[in-house]
């Protein structure tokens, strides 16, 4: 592909260099009420140069534009994330609360038992 594209490069170079080699007569033209006198080469040279600047200024149009497009997405996603967030924090504030209560409800029950290991457990007696 890129082999393709410079020849595409040395192509369109070889045909501005005899669009200007070639085309000597002057012609007059009028550019914001400017009077010019150029070589039918160089108007060629010109229009190339001016559509150039266009490729390159809607490139950079395009870039920004779309650039402002993702940004908008991220920003939305941001706020969908942070929207979510704060509901899983305040379920979770919710169910501590819950739990904290259900806690309260038996408050003579030991926190930590001291269960003592019976080596006799489960067995029958004689």
């Amino acid at each position: 592909m890129a082999v393709l594209g410079l020849l595409l490069m040395l192509g369109a170079a070889a045909v501005a260099t005899d669009a200007v080699i070639q085309n000597t007569q002057l012609i007059d033209a009028v550019l914001f009420n400017h009077h010019f006198s150029a070589t039918l080469g160089a108007s060629f040279v010109t229009g190339c140069v001016v559509g150039l600047l266009f490729a390159l200024g809607l490139a950079m149009f395009l870039g920004g534009f779309s650039r402002s497009i993702r940004a908008r997405r991220e920003r939305r996603a941001l706020r969908r994330n942070t929207a979510e967030t704060e509901a899983l924090r305040e379920r979770n504030a919710a169910l501590e609360n819950h739990f904290a209560a259900q806690d309260n409800a038996y408050p003579n029950d030991p926190a930590t038992t001291t269960d003592t290991v019976d080596d006799n457990a489960g067995r029958h007696r004689v």
